[in-house]
């Protein structure tokens, strides 16, 4: 074995169960294949191994304490399977030889302690109210033994309140913790980056509510495991909403940046939102079924509905701010080319001018990202990018009833897009402002309800480091519901 561990070669025949396999470990590779036929070989990168640990002989008692077997490990690991989930695996080897077992799992573990983005200490935020209530229970069944495995020293805080996670970001020292996360909703999410956001504000002495300051990027990466109504933002990031793959994209400690959207209105900084702020229709749907909470996500099909059938228009003025209104039709995917140019350089403003639109409008959505969901494959931005400096503004003009269920079915298809029919107009800005004239509706934000009428906002770009691989380039199942 050679001195320079990222040059380090081991070669050794183990069995697992009856198997025996000939395994190689070579420039962050372990490949292993059946010494006889059939012949199988698999390639396993070392950034997707998990842990590599000593197995224990059985005890024999209770009350006897645990020994370690010389002569096996376990390899953790996990590799991607179908419609972009990670699936975690294991596989336990065994050697006659206990000095080949020791180097083989000393040399692993040396490699992995090299890998310095992992978390180690992990603060994990659980809300039980959002979604079908299930996220303790999410946490205790997907991320629990997988964090224990993976090492990662886990500190759960249980929420009890809207706001208690932004509160208890803004004011406690969080110097203790290298990772945030949260098990929840959009809206759990929400509360867990404004309140980094505004925590980095008061530790810089930076005004927020000021539109023209640079808001701090918060130096903490964060982690959505999914556990709410839709699970939007966990959707887009990850591509699925898999609680598996969230947990296993924290430990991995990959990232990438996401844009993060402040919203103001005369006087202050509102709130910051990273899927969509919606104005009309969906403002209206969240405001509305709030009261249908003892329903579940069902409300918002049942709210949804009600407000479809009235197909109120709403009258309102648009600023864009923009140097090119027009939507580059390419989408947001792992490695994306248009996204990592962002990362490197700052959002380029230069040539950015002011232009107003106005009309009546079923809908106005400022989408931070594609939106997409299980019901909704392709979102209502398919072509917004997660970290490029610019919202989509989906205006979708009021017309008909039948057009309205148009927009709906086009939604939930994953065949096709919203950008085509001729009554949705799209147009990328950096900044805009909406002005209602005459009667009002409401902004739905992140899942949570904005009651000023008359706001602007502004994209921060790729202001939150968050844990993920991205969204993998692959065609997503059929969608087979036509709700939004």
């Amino acid at each position: 074995m050679c001195s320079d561990i990222h040059n380090s070669v081991l070669l050794s025949t183990f069995y697992s169960g009856k198997k025996k396999l000939r395994i190689i470990f070579h420039k962050g590779n372990i490949v292993w294949d059946n010494e006889k036929p059939p012949s199988e070989q698999y390639t396993l990168p070392i950034e997707n191994i998990i842990a590599v640990q000593h197995n224990y002989l059985r005890n024999t008692h209770p009350s006897e304490n645990k020994q370690i077997d010389p002569n096996s490990f376990t390899i953790h690991y996990s590799e991607r399977g179908k419609y972009a989930k990670w699936v975690y695996k294991n596989v336990s080897l065994k050697h006659s030889d206990p000095l080949q077992v020791s180097t083989w799992i000393k040399t692993l573990q040396n490699y992995l302690q090299r890998l310095k983005k992992r978390p180690k200490h992990l603060l994990l935020f659980v809300n039980p109210f959002g979604g079908k209530r299930n996220a303790l229970q999410i946490y205790e069944k997907y991320g629990k033994h997988l964090f224990i495995v993976a090492g990662i020293e886990v500190t759960v805080n249980i929420s009890q309140r809207k706001d208690q996670i932004k509160d208890y970001i803004v004011n406690h020292n969080l110097d203790m913790f290298d990772s945030v996360a949260c098990v929840g909703g959009d809206g759990t999410l929400s509360e867990l980056f404004n309140g980094l956001v505004l925590r980095e504000c008061r530790l810089r002495g930076i005004d927020a509510d000021d539109i023209n300051q640079n808001l701090p990027k918060p130096k903490i990466p964060v982690g959505v495991i999914p556990g709410g109504s839709t699970d939007t933002i966990a959707y887009c990031i990850h591509g699925t909403t898999d609680p598996t793959t969230a947990v296993l994209h924290i430990i991995f400690g990959d990232s990438l940046g996401l844009d993060l959207v402040s919203v103001y209105d005369e006087h202050s900084l509102l709130r910051l939102y990273a899927s969509v702020l919606s104005y009309g229709y969906l403002g209206d749907v969240a405001y509305n079924s709030d009261q249908y909470r003892w329903m579940g996500p069902r409300r918002y099909d049942y709210s949804g509905f009600k407000k479809l059938v009235r197909n109120k228009g709403y009258q309102g003025e648009i600023a864009v701010y923009s140097e090119s209104e027009s939507v580059e039709e390419t989408t947001c995917r792992e490695n994306c080319e248009r996204c990592e140019l962002n990362k490197k350089t700052e959002c380029d403003k230069l040539g950015c001018k002011w232009q107003t639109l106005s009309g009546k409008f079923f809908m106005v959505s400022g989408a931070n990202i594609s939106c997409a969901c299980s019901r909704s494959p392709k979102g209502i931005a398919p072509y917004s990018h997660l970290g490029d400096g610019m919202v989509h503004l989906v205006l979708v003009k009021h017309t008909t009833v039948l057009n309205n269920l148009r927009l709906l079915l086009r939604l939930s298809s994953a065949d096709s897009t919203v950008e085509d029919l001729p009554f949705v107009e799209t147009v990328s800005a950096r900044e805009f402002c909406f002005r209602a004239v005459g009667g009002h509706s409401r902004w739905n934000c992140d899942g949570e309800v904005q009651h000023q009428t008359n706001i602007r906002a502004k994209v921060r770009c790729q202001l939150l480091t968050i844990f993920s691989r991205g969204s993998p380039r692959y065609a997503p199942p059929k969608s087979t519901c036509c709700g939004f």
